[in-house]
């Protein structure tokens, strides 16, 4: 318990200065003054550092409102302090309930915040209990300091009796705010468990401010209810029951995640047993495929090791073989050359004789038909004269005819016309007269018809306009009344209308504010989750392409180094051509770029037709110069190194890449054998120099059109399979055993695989850079996706508070604006319906006038056009009987002329018809004779000629026959060298093929055996000497061992996906499951505790309040008698099955009235029953001070009397703070304070102490 000592107010509403107040330790302190000096903002400032937080209860619309405010001469002050110094008594408090029931929370707490799930979870009563700001800062604070448990600080219990006590309340205009407990900075909660059960936290008793002596009766059963929980010290109990139902909330969540988690992780250790259960069988698999690839290493390895000294041998009796073809070849070679010479100048002599005889024989035949042609087209001329002669004359005479019987037409025509025009200028005249008698009539019967109509018209609306205007009159005196009234209403409703339109405005921004928040993080994260789905989906597909990718990309550089290796040494060439391209000194004796087979880019399907013809030389060296073949040629003999091929091609430095080849889309027989090679223009004009012969080879699509060709042109011509036709009589065909690698093949091989393999290289380089990317990406997205889910958490909370308000506003907005629409459409409608009948008044009553004029008017118009309609019928029927007379005339001349009209325009058409033909048969006949002439002229020229050319046919026929002859002996000759030639390129092909198949296959076998090292270190992590040494027993079948290995690799790879790691996690995991069970063991244990704990509280409570609603029910009746002089009072429980949850009704009977219920009795009588209940309160638990604010005011002297004794028998316990205007008040009191106001606005404390 805590006594006042002393209170120092600084800047706090109208104390502008510093200003101290001091009490003393008993009695009563009294503090007095005019109306408006600040009297009020004492009780205030002690309310406001015991933690008030409400600002209505401190008479402000806003916390910042306590801040002094300024005055004319005086600047706001920046800061309120209150500072309250309090000192403690030795009455003993109730902690020992309290600290049994925090002890058994704290224990609770230690159980539950002991697992992993839940450990920060907000202390639901700390932020309720702070001021705005405040409770941001706190809970910022708290968030990050350590988890947050039930720790109560009882600083009551850690001051000692008569210690001092300073509480201190700051607030700034920035809003912030801070308590101060003996200058340390606490929480608002601290400064509440300090005064709790005192009277003086929460809903207080011992404060009561101007006006709240009335509010206790008034207020609501549960309000009055608060009074005596506070009494009771339940408040204490409700705090920790909250706490406690919040905590078990907590656990009760956190129960189900657990629960959550521990499926999810009994769902993994099954999952992870499979998989280590499949990591054992993958790993006894993986060990005895190891064992198996030792002994199929081992003897692969001698079996290569064998294979590779056989192989040797062969390579040297291979290369003996060659030598001896080799200058067996040259000499043939050199022969074959010159008679293919002699051969091709016959062939070109016998060419151009043939040339000239089919160039005279077409001159003859087309002389010939220019002949017969022109004889025939002379006797159609003829014909076609006489023929048109004869038509000539016809015409004439049928001409002479027509235009005699045009004349006589003409004239009939021209008297016709003129008696026509005379009778028909006669019959308008009559017309005209006719139709001008009956406009008159039919004038007449107009006027006389509309006379009538608007007589009787005019009669019927003179009537009708009397009346209306009548009733227009009545209408306007009944719509000026209710427009009138519905003015006033309109007035009414728009006010209330634009008062909640500016408050829903507010609201709806707020409300539109937070949608766009919340549709944006919404957006982002659709977003985000598809970005998130489509990354993970792209790290495995990048993952999955980089694996497959290397794994190609091994597979195609471990062939192309094979290759590279073979293509060095010059393996599928000849000894000669290998030793030039392994010897240094050759590169520095003469320059050679390459060999023709390295220059050639030939695409697949016509390797074959290539190597047919140029398979001799694709082993040619390429030198650049003729000085550099020739000092080859003397390296070569100087060193005895056999014999070659040399192109001097004249490319110095320049490259051997070529043009494209020709494609497999081209037409075979269009071809020649250059177009196949793929070289540049240079190198085609040195081969067709040097190997004339088979450069002329043309294509063929099949052997038998090779032969028909060749036997038609006397070419050579290769087909695609690569057979050969020279002349149609020599033939290389048939299917060659393959002994060696095609040398154009393997470079296209190589070739190839180097693009793949570049590729491939640069394929894996972009997948790992994307696979690195993605899985970045997947990190980024996720932690985004986390963030972006707290952050719409957050936003649709206060979406939701936001549309509940606004959803409010916008019905009363609804409500007012159809209040608004029906009232302005009644009025606008009353209006419009006034105005329109003002307007038909003053029409009508013009109307009705005019009518009446019009009706006089058009009676006299009826009379005058009855006597005027007789007079014009007259006079149109006699007109109408000479207009039919005339009519009659003039139909009859008419058709007349018509016919002679008629008959005259055929004939003049007839006429001209006639000329014009006349004219064309003229012409006709003029241009066929001329033709005629020349025709005859040039029939005698071809004869001449046609003799001409038969001479000089019949003297080059001769020349060819002879040509023939020489030729046909040429080709013989040439072709049984060029047989020779063949079979000698065949055995020398043979030869170096079986030695490049030898060099492949040592090659090969030395590849083999390489990789077979490489796969042993890669798969056994051993070289193969240290396998080699493995024993493997009698009777090993290398090839059941071979099956064995792929089936246990097919076994391995059908495993999938292993995790190696499983036993380790499998392990891990079962120990989580293990803890994550026992700490739901201990949530549930603490769950069963806590709701324990609030059993406690709930039934501790409800003695409690039993007891004290007894004691004080039973003092409030014993102080009603005293302070009333008589009657009875008491309370009553409104549900008293339930009476921690009953509100309170209070029953008080003065005397001589009747039982009824307290808001019926008069404004003196509520404050003395409210004092009564306040002093039975207090004699049942006194609080160590009580501040009452004019609470006598409503008491008359008789009254102030019994109040005054009852506080001055209580201040004996109870330390007083009386505000008051009363003088027997005042005389209670030993000390006694005034408050002035000498400058306005500010005021200032005066004290008196009485002896």
């Amino acid at each position: 318990m805590f006594k006042i000592r002393r209170l120092e107010i600084t800047g706090f509403k109208s104390f502008a200065d510093h200003t101290e107040i001091v009490f003393t330790d008993d009695g009563i302190t009294a503090i007095v003054g005019p109306n408006g000096c600040g009297k009020s903002n004492i009780a205030e400032a002690i309310a406001w550092v015991l933690g008030e937080q409400r600002a209505k209860s401190l008479r402000g619309g806003e916390m910042k409102d306590v801040i002094f405010q300024g005055t004319r001469s005086r600047p706001p002050s920046g800061m309120a302090e209150v500072v309250l110094h309090l000192v403690r008594d030795e009455r003993a408090t109730d902690g020992d309930e309290i600290s049994e029931i925090d002890e058994a929370l704290a224990e609770i707490d230690e159980r539950t915040q002991s697992s992993l799930v839940g450990e920060n979870s907000p202390d639901p009563a700390d932020p309720q209990m702070m001021e705005p700001g405040a409770a941001e800062a706190a809970q910022k604070e708290d968030g990050e300091r350590r988890p947050r448990h039930w720790r109560p600080r009882r600083f009551a219990l850690e001051f000692a009796p008569g210690e001092s006590v300073t509480i201190a309340r700051r607030l700034y205009r920035s809003g912030e705010s801070e308590y101060l407990l003996n200058g340390r900075p606490v929480r608002l909660r601290d400064i509440q468990d300090l005064f709790s059960g005192t009277g003086l936290a929460g809903t207080h008793y011992a404060i009561i401010e101007q006006g709240r002596i009335g509010q206790i009766l008034s207020a609501k059963p549960m309000e009055r209810r608060a009074l005596i929980e506070e009494a009771a010290g339940i408040t204490k109990f409700r705090v920790r029951q909250r706490a406690a139902e919040a905590r078990l909330e907590t656990a009760r969540a956190n129960l189900a995640r657990v629960s959550d988690i521990i499926a999810e992780i009994e769902r993994q250790v099954n999952s992870l047993r499979r998989q280590a259960a499949k990591a054992r069988r993958y790993e006894q698999a993986r060990a005895e495929l190891r064992e198996h690839l030792r002994r199929v290493y081992s003897a692969d390895f001698r079996s290569l090791s064998e294979a590779l000294r056989g192989l040797n041998e062969q390579l040297h009796v291979a290369d003996l073989e060659a030598q001896e073809l080799s200058g067996e070849l040259a000499r043939v070679e050199a022969e074959a050359q010159r008679a293919t010479a002699q051969a091709r100048a016959c062939e070109e002599e016998l060419a151009a004789l043939r040339a000239k005889i089919a160039e005279a024989e077409l001159q003859h035949d087309r002389c010939a038909r220019e002949r017969a042609y022109q004889e025939e087209q002379i006797t159609a001329l003829e014909r076609r004269s006489a023929e048109l002669e004869a038509e000539i004359e016809a015409l004439r005479s049928r001409l002479a005819e027509v235009e005699a019987e045009r004349l006589a037409l003409a004239q009939d025509e021209e008297q016709v016309r003129a008696t026509s025009e005379e009778l028909t200028a006669a019959l308008a005249e009559a017309e005209r007269a006719y139709a001008a008698s009956m406009n008159e009539v039919a004038a007449a019967e107009a006027r006389i018809e509309a006379a009538r109509a608007d007589l009787l018209t005019h009669t019927a609306v003179a009537e009708r306009l009397f009346e209306i205007g009548r009733q227009l009159e009545a209408s306007l005196e009944r719509l000026a009344q209710q427009a009138e009234g519905l003015i006033h209403e309109q007035a009414r409703a728009s006010a209330a209308h634009l008062a909640a339109k500016s408050e829903a405005e507010k609201v709806e921004r707020e409300v539109a504010a937070a949608k766009g928040r919340l549709g944006e993080l919404r957006a982002e994260r659709e977003e985000v989750a598809r970005s998130l789905a489509e990354a993970r989906a792209l790290a495995h597909e990048a993952a999955t392409r980089t694996r497959d990718l290397r794994e190609r990309h091994a597979r195609v550089q471990h062939r192309l180094d094979t290759l590279t290796e073979l293509d060095a040494r010059r393996a599928l060439y000849s000894e000669t051509v290998q030793r030039i391209f392994a010897s240094d000194q050759a590169r520095r004796e003469f320059h050679f770029i390459g060999t023709l087979a390295d220059a050639l880019r030939v695409e697949p399907q016509w390797e074959q037709a290539v190597e047919a013809v140029l398979g001799p030389y694709l082993q040619a060296v390429i030198v650049p110069t003729p000085e550099d073949a020739v000092r080859a040629s003397k390296w070569l003999r100087e060193n005895d190194a056999g014999r070659a091929l040399f192109l001097v091609a004249g490319l110095r430095g320049a490259s051997l890449e070529g043009d494209e080849a020709a494609s497999a889309t081209v037409v075979a027989e269009t071809l020649g054998l250059g177009a196949l090679l793929g070289v540049s223009p240079e190198l085609r004009a040195t081969l067709e120099r040097a190997l004339a012969r088979e450069m002329q080879t043309r294509i063929a699509d099949d052997i038998e059109q090779a032969v028909a060709l060749s036997l038609e042109t006397q070419a050579p011509y290769v087909t695609p399979e690569g057979d050969w036709v020279c002349g149609g009589t020599l033939l290389s065909a048939g299917v060659e055993r393959q002994t060696g690698e095609s040398l154009l093949a393997f470079k296209r091989e190589m070739r190839e695989l180097e693009a793949r393999a570049a590729r491939l290289s640069e394929e894996v380089k972009a997948a790992e850079l994307a696979e690195r990317e993605a899985q970045v990406r997947v990190g980024e997205l996720e932690e985004k996706s986390k963030q972006l889910d707290e952050a719409i958490g957050r936003a649709e909370r206060e979406l939701v508070a936001l549309e509940m308000n606004a959803a409010q506003w916008a019905q009363e907005i609804a409500r007012t604006e159809r209040h608004m629409r029906v009232v302005a459409d009644d009025l606008e409608r009353l209006l419009e319906e006034r105005r329109d009948l003002e307007a038909r008044r003053t029409k009508t009553a013009r109307d009705a006038e005019a009518a009446e004029q019009a009706r006089a008017r058009a009676a006299q118009e009826v009379a005058a056009a009855t006597d005027e309609l007789a007079a014009v019928r007259r006079v149109a029927e006699e007109e109408n009987a000479r207009l039919s007379e005339r009519r009659a005339v003039v139909a009859a001349v008419g058709e007349r002329r018509r016919a002679l009209s008629a008959d005259l325009r055929r004939r003049e058409n007839e006429i001209a018809d006639l000329r014009a033909r006349l004219e064309r048969h003229d012409g006709e006949l003029a241009e066929a004779q001329a033709k005629l002439e020349a025709l005859r002229r040039s029939v005698l020229d071809l004869a001449q000629s046609v003799e001409t050319i038969e001479r000089e046919r019949a003297a080059h026929a001769r020349a060819v026959e002879e040509a023939g002859e020489k030729l046909a002996a040429a080709r013989a000759h040439a072709d049984r060298l060029t047989a020779s030639l063949a079979e000698l390129n065949r055995k020398a092909a043979a030869a170096r093929d079986a030695r490049a198949a030898l060099e492949v296959q040592r090659a090969e076998v030395a590849a083999r055996l390489n990789y077979l090292r490489e796969s042993c270190v890669a798969e056994l992590g051993q070289s193969l000497e240290e396998i080699s040494a493995v024993e493997i027993e009698d009777g090993f079948d290398l090839e059941v061992a071979r099956a064995r290995v792929e089936e246990l690799r097919a076994r391995l790879e059908n495993f999938g996906a292993v995790n190696m790691m499983a036993l380790e996690e499998l392990s891990e995991a079962e120990a989580r499951l293990q803890f994550l069970t026992s700490q739901r063991q201990d949530i549930l244990d603490g769950i069963a505790s806590t709701e324990e704990a609030l059993r406690e509280i709930r039934r501790r409570s409800r003695e409690r309040f039993r007891e004290a609603f007894a004691e004080i029910n039973r003092h409030f009746g014993e102080l009603f008698v005293e302070l009333f002089g008589g009657g009875h009072g008491e309370m009553n429980l409104i549900d008293a099955d339930d009476p921690l949850e009953s509100g309170i009704d209070i029953i008080a009977q003065p005397p001589g009235k009747r039982l009824q219920n307290v808001l019926l009795l008069s404004g003196g009588e509520k404050a003395m029953v409210a004092l009564a209940l306040l002093l039975a309160i207090f004699r049942y638990r006194p609080s160590p001070f009580c501040l009452l604010d004019e609470v006598d005011a409503p008491l008359d002297e008789a009254n102030i009397g019994r109040f005054t004794e009852k506080i001055v028998e209580m201040s004996a316990d109870t330390q007083f703070i009386v505000i008051t205007h009363n003088k027997r008040t005042m005389e209670a009191a030993r000390a006694l304070y005034g408050v002035t106001m000498e400058e306005a606005g500010v005021s200032k404390v005066v004290s008196v102490r009485f002896a």
